[in-house]
């Protein structure tokens, strides 16, 4: 396949094995992957897409895999709604896979991937920078069987025009909604936070991570329970390294973080290490070496934590 033309005819047939050419392949609006196809680069970076790529629909068995692919789009109207995301995933497009995979967002689009349907979704081995709201994401997907699993990311450069605008809304390199795994994961300069968690993403395992150039590390939200946080570096250039959100009456006055355990890693912050904010609870810190902070290592303001063999240098 060398050709837009011919890349999009085939879309539109039943599932099947596509191999993009070395070349460009561009279109006045997404390319559409409702049938499960599979895609792949013949080398890898080798095919360039200038317009997004939707996953699923309203019909369609799912399971669709690009592989390879090098996306550089820099037109929101050559996405699903104009709101600039590079891959959207929705509707039936469970088990989606995407691998080995460069995203430019030229500091326009909103998202690398943006994972409305999350169940079984694996993304594995992707370079993203330059977008407004998130690098990746997986959200929606309540009741989901099979957990996310994202490993092997490398996420920069995550902002809007102005800044922290979004208010902690968005502006994440890499935001998990649901249950899983992020492992092995490089963020930097991601303008409110480098890696979000809440929702749905009781139990989720995160893991050897390095993360810098954000005011907050990892952001632990509604509803982070039973989290595993281990083997990371977080900072220098971040103000709070975790910051477990506060029992806040708007959620129902329950904790983001409840039997969570932050332990194996290294904050180096200029603030705040972890802050265990109002109602957060049987959560452990151990195993942490805290540098830096002005304020506090830990700051605890929930019952029933724990925080033992932490190392405190001057």
């Amino acid at each position: 396949m060398s050709n837009s033309g011919a890349l999009s005819s085939a879309l539109s047939s039943s599932a099947q094995d596509i191999v993009l050419e070395n070349g460009t392949y561009d279109n006045a609006a997404y390319f559409v992957n409702s049938a499960g196809h599979r895609l792949y680069a013949r080398t890898l970076g080798g095919a360039v897409l200038r317009a997004g790529l939707v996953m699923g629909g309203n019909w369609g068995p799912g399971q669709g895999l690009v592989q390879g692919i090098a996306f550089d789009v820099t037109d929101r109207a050559k996405t699903i709604g104009g709101w600039g995301d590079i891959i959207h995933i929705w509707g039936t497009g469970v088990g989606s896979r995407v691998l080995d995979t460069t995203f430019d967002g030229h500091g326009v689009m909103r998202a690398a991937v943006m994972g409305s349907q999350s169940d079984g979704l694996v993304i594995q081995r992707v370079r993203a920078g330059g977008f407004t709201d998130y690098g990746v994401l997986a959200d929606g997907s309540p009741g989901a069987v099979t957990p996310v699993l994202f490993e092997d990311l490398n996420v920069w450069g995550v902002t809007r025009q102005v800044p922290r605008s979004a208010n902690g809304t968005a502006e994440a390199c890499i935001w998990l909604g649901n249950p899983g795994t992020l492992r092995r994961a490089l963020v930097r300069d991601c303008a409110w936070m480098g890696v979000w968690i809440g929702e749905d993403s009781r139990n989720a395992l995160i893991e050897h991570l390095d993360i810098d150039g954000t005011p907050v590390g990892i952001y632990p939200e509604h509803y982070s329970w039973g989290a595993v946080i281990q083997y990371f570096r977080i900072g220098p250039a971040v103000e709070r390294g975790i910051n477990c959100e506060w029992n806040d009456p708007a959620t129902g006055g329950l904790p983001a973080c409840a039997d969570v355990t932050i332990q194996d890693g290294t904050i180096d912050s200029t603030l705040l290490g972890v802050a265990l904010n109002p109602g957060t609870t049987r959560t452990t810190v151990r195993r942490v070496t805290f540098r830096s902070q002005s304020k506090a290592a830990i700051g605890d303001n929930g019952p029933d934590n724990a925080y033992y063999d932490n190392d405190y240098p001057r």
